[in-house]
């Protein structure tokens, strides 16, 4: 903050954990923000829940509802009569293959190692916490920055060596050892 004085307005506080957190300027003078480390989607998700249990507590929602189930029960009741429906006797997965299946075993563009910790380019690319990484470092920096050129950058420091000094002989090795041929 020694750095950028300008930024301080930009600190705030959570207000469910309390961690301070640099939020977009335009929401700087806001008290009741919650942190993007998950007490945000938290709070949103609690949000959602009351109100749709507020709504299906009315006479409209009661009605609304058993019309969903109406609709749903007839259906999975007749393929479990006719015998499509999966049953685990048969000895089928209990979770259908789905994209979870087919994305686990296709392999990823890139990946980042960090000691020992590999991460998925894709993995980091989805992660809820990039938005915030991105207008953290926009801030900071003062340049706007996408995700694709931020995931360049991530990529260009994590290809750097360490500031230990050790010889050219021990740098391959590690490398081996986190690579094996």
């Amino acid at each position: 903050m020694k750095a950028h004085p300008d930024l301080q307005p930009c600190v705030v506080h959570c207000a469910h954990c309390g961690i301070r957190f640099l939020t977009h300027p335009r929401n700087a003078g806001r008290r009741k923000l919650r942190c993007p480390f998950g007490c945000r989607e938290h709070h949103r998700r609690q949000s959602s829940n009351r109100r749709s249990t507020a709504y299906y507590r009315t006479a409209a929602g009661r009605r609304k509802k058993q019309a969903q189930n109406r609709r749903r029960a007839p259906a999975s009741a007749d393929r479990r009569s006719l015998g499509e429906g999966p049953t685990l006797l048969e000895g089928q997965p209990d979770q259908p293959p789905g994209p979870d299946r087919a994305t686990a075993s296709a392999p990823s563009q890139a990946e980042l190692r960090l000691d020992g910790v590999v991460v998925d380019e894709s993995t980091l690319a989805s992660s809820p916490v990039m938005p915030y990484l991105r207008m953290m470092v926009s801030l900071i920096e003062g340049i706007a920055f996408t995700s694709d050129e931020l995931l360049q950058r991530l990529r260009q420091s994590l290809r750097q060596h360490s500031i230990a000094r050790r010889k050219r002989r021990d740098y391959r090795l590690s490398y081996l050892r986190q690579h094996p041929p």
